[in-house]
């Protein structure tokens, strides 16, 4: 799968950086991944990257169904989402109104930098490999 995944318990973020050719199948499946790892806590932040995505293919319906999916996150957190392309960024924002009842906080950035800052995150401490 096209996809880093990190949780960051001192930072409490989950760290999703998709790149190359993402599926909407992959999307879902990333879901289940997160659940299933053993440092992940639904308090946690999240920030899903996709500057290095080259084609996100998905289908209005299977983002409206992604979009109305309760969240694997507590209610209060901040999701952020990392669109640094046009076509990904309209992606993104059609997801945020598109979960405005499961996902309340989900803001829409055009680089990491911003969702570093959104979340109080030192950059020069991350390092996702």
């Amino acid at each position: 799968m096209p996809v880093i995944l990190k949780v960051d318990s001192l930072r409490r973020v989950v760290y999703s950086t998709f790149y190359g050719k993402v599926t909407e199948a992959e999307l879902v499946r990333h879901g289940f991944t997160i659940a299933s790892d053993p440092d992940f806590k639904r308090e946690f932040s999240e920030i899903v990257d996709f500057s290095e995505v080259t084609e996100l293919s998905i289908s209005d319906a299977a983002l409206n169904k992604l979009a109305s999916t309760p969240s694997l996150f507590s209610r209060s957190v901040r999701h952020v989402i990392v669109a640094s392309t046009e076509p990904g960024f309209q992606i993104a924002s059609r997801f945020k109104a598109m979960s405005s009842e499961t996902r309340p906080n989900v803001i829409v950035v055009r680089t990491r930098a911003e969702a570093y800052e959104l979340l109080g995150i030192r950059p020069d401490s991350i390092q996702i490999t």
